[in-house]
């Protein structure tokens, strides 16, 4: 009882070793591949019940206590990400031990993408079901569950929308060079826009010390365009990362894991065309906690309070994800403003709802499309706030000298001057 109390009480940040990953992060890690296998298994609640309280413990103990950041400020990001990773862990093995039916991965058939022969979106003839599953290939499969958000390739990932894309049907050298040139872009574009934001303001919301991206020295109209097209920057930032990740995970996993290049679709779909805020957070926008928020946001709020509490349960649960992110940044996480941010999505996705029953119409269109920018953006500003103020705008993602637009600068420099 000892040791749990410590756990509950926040401990000073130990450096990453060796030692520290073992015994902070490994009983985590460790633990959700269990949880992986068993919600493979049939007859397994009851033991996924017991585990459950154990991950969340090992989780919580992962993320307050490893410092990513070897003591760095300008690294204290990747606390942020550790954060990121185990309260994901702790959303999905909490779906996990829930779940009322065994997990199936399906094999796909050779030849074909996730869409079918003709990218149609027909899957019906495209995998093989695996009926029941035997320990050895549940624990070989647990690899792909554990860091397959989306469900591509199981059963469970109902209602999903994937984007479609001609990849799939590449080789996969064919993918693996398409895959590498779009990380080059997605790092450079990363680069630029994080580097023209902390432009803004070198002093303030710009350094690792953070500030308000709010000028009180400028007229109202002056200093809201200022902080809307910080906003606006800040959105194509986090877009650009999450985009850089998700190719750097294609590569890995197609190259070292053999997967099918039709296991790694496009992430996003266009979210610039949202025509809705249904449109833009039901598909447009990445898909990768979809399951989680679902399964830990919607559906318990549902029960109570039907749709209206399942939309605000899965934004509160973004939000959580959002805001614990941020306190690892050691300067805090602002609740107001983040969860803020994202029951203001809820209320707006309510409106929309709202809006259908008494008209008949969707929201739609261009109409569709300003609406959409103009709530977005208008209380992504407070969030984008946030995040400067706690350094996480002025955080440098590249050394100084390695930073991809420096690379390629001096790469133009030498061949064309």
């Amino acid at each position: 009882m000892a040791s749990i109390s410590r756990l509950l009480v926040p401990q000073e940040r130990v450096s990453l070793s060796v030692s520290t990953l073992s015994t902070c992060f490994l009983p985590a890690f460790v633990s959700y591949l269990a949880m992986g296998v068993l919600v493979q298994r049939k007859r397994t609640a009851t033991i996924r019940f017991a585990l459950l309280p154990v991950i969340l413990l090992c989780a919580y103990r992962a993320g307050s206590s490893l410092d990513f950041s070897f003591g760095t400020p300008n690294y204290r990001f990747l606390n942020q990400g550790l954060v990121l990773a185990t309260f994901t862990l702790s959303m999905r093995s909490t779906a996990w031990a829930f779940a009322k039916k065994p997990y199936k991965r399906m094999t796909l058939q050779p030849n074909k993408n996730f869409h079918g022969d003709t990218m149609s979106g027909n899957t019906s003839n495209q995998f093989t079901n695996i009926e029941n599953t035997p320990l050895y290939i549940a624990i070989w499969n647990v690899w792909d569950l554990s860091v397959n958000l989306r469900g591509i390739g199981w059963d469970w990932a109902e209602g999903l929308r994937i984007p479609e894309s001609s990849l799939g049907t590449k080789s996969t050298l064919e993918f693996l060079l398409i895959t590498l040139a779009k990380l080059l872009f997605y790092a450079l574009a990363f680069d630029a826009t994080s580097g023209a934001t902390r432009d803004f303001s070198p002093e303030t919301f710009g350094s690792i010390e953070g500030g308000t991206i709010f000028d009180p020295s400028l007229p109202p109209l002056s200093r809201y365009t200022r902080s809307t097209i910080i906003t606006i920057l800040s959105g194509w930032t986090a877009y650009f990362v999450i985009e850089s990740v998700y190719q750097i995970h294609a590569i890995e996993f197609v190259l070292l894991f053999r997967q099918a290049p039709s296991q790694w679709p496009p992430l996003f779909d266009a979210p610039w065309l949202s025509t809705s805020l249904t449109n833009f957070w039901g598909h447009k926008w990445h898909q990768l906690f979809r399951e989680c928020f679902i399964s830990v946001g919607a559906r318990p709020l549902s029960y109570l309070l039907g749709r209206t509490g399942g939309v605000v349960g899965a934004f509160l649960v973004s939000g959580a994800l959002h805001y614990l992110g941020l306190k690892a940044m050691e300067r805090g996480g602002h609740p107001v403003a983040v969860f803020g941010f994202f029951i203001m999505q809820a209320i707006g996705l309510i409106l929309e709802g709202i809006w259908k029953k008494r008209t008949g119409l969707r929201v739609d269109g261009f109409l569709g499309l300003l609406w959409t920018w103009l709530w977005v953006v208008f209380w992504a500003n407070f969030m984008v706030d946030a995040w400067g103020r706690v350094g996480l705008v002025g955080s440098k993602f590249f050394p100084d000298d390695y930073r991809p637009t420096v690379l390629l600068v001096h790469l133009l420099e030498r061949y064309f001057m």
